[in-house]
């Protein structure tokens, strides 16, 4: 690994960061201005991204250097994003929409989860026939909630309003007025309690349960167990497990064109580095995986 030198994702060389070539780019977005409960979510991205720099470059699943692999991995500095929640989503909209091209997997950092909504838009301009995927203890279905309709709280129910299908894996925690929207033309739910324990003979049903060939992958922290990752806003106990989470996303990448994703609300804690880890490792596993869905390049 080395001693870190760059200021990127896995503290790379320049030969390997450069955003022109690189076949992933990671976007941090330190958003953090709706949190209902602990707030910290803005350090999130810094913390993952220096949790990476002692990741071995080297995956011993896909069995080769996925940083490589895929042309290079580069890292965005991270933006002054505004205060005012509407603001904000307008603005998170045009930096990832100036960001996306054919052949390079847009990866975002949060930040909270109300940066999903905006993501998704800017991806549906380039790509308008797009299913998510959403690993979440909570269903973030509200319609507003503390007087906003952006929310961390509602970026699901905002895109359904756009007509987007998402499929939710790991959900355990819905307020009665989302209840109605759990299942529908325009999303399926796999609660956590059907869902955990169970991953591998349900794998199938989920990719069926996306009717979409482009996909994009939102993974809330908090849908995974918290024994893997405690440093969230919000936790819920009884998530997905490590390896259950990563064969979700192997099977998603194999099967679909994944074309952008985000991780957000981590929110890290004196003492939790085992969190950023967690989360740093995760991105590393959608780029190792994304190189195996293109082919290996050398």
């Amino acid at each position: 690994m080395g001693t870190p030198i760059y200021p990127n994702f896995l503290s790379l060389p320049p030969e390997l960061s450069d955003p022109e070539r690189a076949g992933a780019l990671i976007l941090p977005l330190p958003l953090d201005i709706t949190a209902s409960w602990r707030r910290g979510t803005d350090d999130g991205p810094k913390a993952i991204i220096e949790a990476s720099h002692h990741i071995e470059y080297f995956d011993d699943e896909v069995g080769f250097d996925p940083a490589v692999a895929i042309g290079g991995i580069a890292t965005q500095l991270e933006p002054e994003l505004p205060t005012d929640p509407k603001t904000a989503t307008v603005a998170v909209e045009a930096i990832a929409s100036n960001l996306l091209r054919d052949n390079r997997l847009l990866i975002s950092l949060g930040g909270e989860h109300s940066l999903t909504y905006p993501l998704v838009k800017a991806h549906l301009k380039k790509w308008p026939e797009l299913c998510v995927l959403q690993i979440d203890a909570h269903a973030d279905l509200r319609e507003s909630y503390a007087d906003s309709p952006y929310n961390h709280a509602c970026p699901m129910k905002r895109l359904m309003d756009l007509g987007v299908h998402v499929t939710a894996l790991a959900i355990r925690s819905a307020d009665e007025s989302e209840a109605p929207l759990l299942d529908g033309n325009l999303r399926r739910t796999f609660p956590a309690s059907e869902l955990v324990g169970r991953v591998t003979e349900r794998l199938e049903e989920i990719i069926d349960s996306l009717p979409c060939e482009n996909l994009y992958i939102t993974i809330d922290l908090d849908g995974l167990d918290p024994s893997v990752v405690p440093a969230v806003g919000t936790p819920v106990p009884g998530g997905l497990g490590w390896f259950e989470t990563l064969e979700i996303l192997k099977t998603a990448i194999r099967e679909k064109n994944l074309v952008g994703a985000d991780v957000v609300e981590l929110s890290p804690r004196e003492g939790l580095h085992y969190a950023d880890s967690a989360a740093a490792r995760l991105v590393f596993k959608l780029i190792a995986y994304q190189a195996v869905k293109r082919g290996r390049v050398e």
